[in-house]
């Protein structure tokens, strides 16, 4: 409870922690100039962030910008800034050094975004390849409700049985987002349907709404990695080009905004 970045990630929402751990322990490798394959996961622990200054701090953002796309760069910019941030409040360094540590511009640049849409046919052939079984059945449920409601694939796994309700209009999920905004997503048509028959098998107990249905951790929260994964394991079976759980929600907003959506 004295280690900054260990606090640091304790204050993170599950979805976004193992990103931000990441990040943490690749700055750790860029300060020891190991050799990456010998670095340990927890190698971030090690990392005496109190004692860091601005000519550390500096140097890694120029480390960072050498090596990474500037969206990627910045992330890792700012988890950094906020163990420096908890150091500051946990007492173990002034302000004046916090400010000075943490005052970095962002990296610079744009890319072209990456991703896809995702065609109607290979939409169903990857709805067609779930098949019928649990998993199938989850999978489908994850896939329509990806699709159909533009969920980052953060926040489906952050969903629970209460954030599902039907009303008078139908079927809806209380999605909370970016920026701790919460929104509400309707369901219809084939979404609502995939859904349901999901939550037929799932049964009626509280917890996680999508959750893992193999034999290790059965039952728990699915991951954002967990549906990365299946989602490209179907598209393989189902003969569809790669693609990420980003372009499903990519594809939502482009057919609204064909369909004449604002």
């Amino acid at each position: 409870d004295l280690n900054p970045a260990a606090v640091y990630l304790a204050g993170r929402k599950p979805s976004t922690r193992a990103t931000m751990r990441r990040a943490l322990n690749t700055i750790a490798w860029l300060l020891a100039g190991a050799p990456a394959a010998e670095w340990p996961d927890d190698g971030y622990l090690g990392v005496p962030w109190a004692r860091m200054r601005f000519q550390h701090t500096d140097a890694v953002r120029a480390a960072l910008a050498e090596r990474y796309a500037p969206a990627t760069a910045n992330l890792h910019l700012s988890a950094l800034r906020g163990v420096l941030r908890t150091a500051w409040r946990l007492g173990q360094m002034t302000a004046e050094d916090f400010q000075r540590a943490a005052d970095l511009g962002a990296v610079a640049g744009e890319r072209l975004p990456a991703g896809r849409a995702v065609a109607s046919g290979e939409l169903s052939a990857l709805l067609a390849m779930c098949g019928q079984d649990v998993g199938g059945i989850r999978d489908a449920a994850i896939i329509a409700v990806l699709y159909a409601g533009g969920l980052r694939r953060a926040e489906l796994v952050d969903l629970d049985l209460a954030n599902y309700e039907t009303t008078a209009e139908g079927a809806r999920l209380v999605v909370l987002g970016k920026g701790n905004k919460q929104r509400s997503v309707p369901l219809a048509g084939g979404a609502a349907r995939a859904l349901g028959d999901w939550l037929a098998v799932r049964g009626d107990a509280a917890g996680p709404l999508f959750h893992v249905v193999g034999n290790r951790n059965r039952g728990g929260r699915m991951t954002t990695q967990a549906v990365y994964a299946m989602l490209k394991a179907r598209a393989t079976a189902a003969g569809v080009a790669s693609l990420s759980p980003h372009d499903l929600r990519r594809t939502f907003v482009g057919d609204l905004l064909d369909a004449g959506a604002d």
